[in-house]
């Protein structure tokens, strides 16, 4: 119980989810400070944290690879794939757009680019959107730790450079060719504006949006065979 005298104090916690299966493991690390912490007590802070939010992700992975070889591997077949998506999967999907803070409109239009409309999603459809979301939650904390100077190397300085000129053109670019809206994009894929984007995720943002129309037009295809 707290004393009246207790100083105060601000708490941040950094989470992300492991996939383990069908099911998915939870990892946070919280980190406490005053209010009145001086710079160096809260980088101290931050280090120490994210080192121990790394070694609990190293080990829960070492543990899940352990796992993986002492079983027979077999092929994990999802029950009734293409049935409707489970009120699990529904739940999972909003915990992942509340860690991601995005707006409805915002998990609409990244689902509508995948070809998934939450009104007649399938299991199948839901478990690898769960898997997209995921995949962006857990680089967004990587990347806004890095943001915070948690690391101290040559290259995650080099990656937090600022993206180049000549890579802010070819998104424009490709942006235009695809009629994308590039701000919107770069909210939603890291939650920053393109005056913040880095080098590393400028290269990310490039690799991703190149090969888009042909997964779009896969997904296209595979509509319609559903269709026939």
């Amino acid at each position: 119980m707290s004393k009246p005298d207790d100083q105060r104090s601000i708490s941040r916690t950094y989470r992300a989810a492991i996939r383990l299966g069908e099911d998915y493991i939870t990892l946070e690390e919280t980190i406490t400070l005053p209010l009145d912490a001086s710079p160096e007590e809260v980088q101290q802070a931050v280090a120490l944290g994210w080192q121990i939010y790394q070694a609990q992700r190293e080990a829960v992975e070492q543990q899940v690879i352990t796992i993986r070889e002492t079983h027979v591997a077999t092929p994990v077949q999802m029950r009734d794939p293409d049935g409707p998506a489970s009120d699990k999967q529904r739940s999972y999907i909003a915990t992942l757009q509340d860690h991601l803070a995005w707006s409805n409109e915002q998990l609409a239009g990244y689902a509508a680019d995948r070809a998934i409309d939450f009104m007649t999603m399938t299991k199948g459809q839901a478990s690898n959107f769960i898997d997209d979301l995921k995949k962006l939650a857990d680089e967004r904390v990587r990347y806004s730790a890095e943001g915070r100077g948690w690391g101290r190397s040559s290259e995650t300085q080099s990656a937090n450079q600022a993206a180049s000129a000549r890579q802010l053109q070819a998104l424009t670019r490709i942006a235009e060719q695809q009629g994308l809206d590039l701000e919107a994009t770069i909210e939603q894929r890291f939650g920053i504006n393109s005056s913040e984007l880095s080098n590393e995720q400028a290269g990310l943002l490039l690799q991703e949006l190149q090969p888009r129309p042909a997964r779009a037009s896969r997904r296209e295809d595979a509509a319609k065979d559903e269709l026939e």
